[in-house]
């Protein structure tokens, strides 16, 4: 047998015996609910399409205690397992005992409202995506309704900020990381309040801190973008915050934390001057991605902000 040969015989049997180890980890049923600790990818159907997503079960569920769950969208022309590499929100949720969902978008993005192309053309259901996903994952699942949270990068963000609008009372708090809100802003009566975090860099260049205007020619239309302030001060608003703003600053982050509903909310909103688009503390999503932001972490911050909170009651902690 040639040198050659015995390489290919040799690349055979690896491959034969890897697959099924790929095989047994993936699962054989991608629309079966998990239900031990590991990683899957899973479908759900929403409104006739397949809908694709990623979750992780923490190493140490046993299924005898209802666990929060983080959902996170990628942005757009990213995909469910960048964000994953990015954010690192797995080795949070082994520590600290939360599911992690990360939802992949339709061709790599969100329907949005009239400004990201393919999604938004084909009339697809975000809000719908989400609640289905939560209402199968619940079944074979101890998820704890009272603690489900959105966060998102980019246009993800900005997801995880309309879904909080279209169903607070599902949503028990939002945080977006790069994102923003377009002109129409979206109705947005809140039955609940609803704490948000917002993180935005002055030097993004995608979606700038200090907001866009549309025109012709504008990949995402005729919309303005609102800047990073302008929807801090949309979601203070919204949750009548009468007390604050106190501002407190550590190197090139600056955070503004307003109090509101009473206590039973807060609206954070980090700054982090000079900082650009990318998941602050995280890793690329590609290899030739610009090195993110290390002046936070955004991953732990947003998890401990998150934590704090569950419908219906006070907050957890301060």
């Amino acid at each position: 047998m040639s040198i050659l040969t015995r390489g290919a015989a040799t690349l055979i049997k690896a491959a034969t015996l890897v697959l099924p180890l790929l095989t047994r980890a993936a699962g054989t049923d991608s629309y079966a609910i998990p239900s031990a600790p590991g990683n899957y990818v899973r479908k759900v159907n929403v409104l006739g399409d397949a809908r694709t997503f990623r979750i992780h079960v923490p190493k140490n569920y046993d299924g005898s205690t209802a666990l929060p769950i983080i959902l996170a969208f990628h942005g757009t022309s990213a995909s469910a397992s960048v964000l994953e590499r990015e954010t690192s929100f797995n080795e949070v949720a082994d520590s600290a005992g939360f599911f992690v969902v990360y939802p992949e978008g339709f061709h790599r993005g969100w329907n949005i409202g009239d400004c990201c192309r393919y999604s938004f053309v084909k009339h697809k259901d975000e809000t719908a995506f989400t609640l289905t996903m939560l209402s199968v994952l619940s079944r074979g699942l101890r998820i704890d309704t009272t603690r489900v949270y959105a966060t998102g990068y980019s246009d993800g963000g900005t997801l995880s900020m309309l879904l909080g609008c279209k169903v607070p009372s599902r949503i028990t708090a939002v945080a977006s990381v790069s994102g923003t809100l377009f002109d129409p802003l979206p109705k947005c009566t809140l039955s609940r309040p609803l704490p948000v975090m917002i993180i935005h860099g002055t030097g993004d260049h995608n979606i700038p801190y200090e907001g866009k205007k549309g025109g012709p020619g504008y990949v995402r239309g005729n919309h303005h973008e609102y800047s990073a302030p302008d929807v801090a001060s949309f979601w203070r608003q919204r949750n009548s915050c009468s007390t604050g703003p106190l501002l407190e600053k550590h190197g090139n982050v600056e955070r503004v934390t307003y109090d509101c509903a009473a206590g039973r909310a807060k609206i954070l909103f980090y700054t982090i001057y000079n900082g650009h688009h990318g998941w602050p503390g995280g890793g690329r999503g590609w290899i030739f991605s610009p090195k993110p932001p290390s002046d936070m972490a955004a991953t732990d911050t947003i998890a401990s902000f998150f934590l704090r909170y569950r419908i219906g009651d006070s907050p957890l902690t301060k």
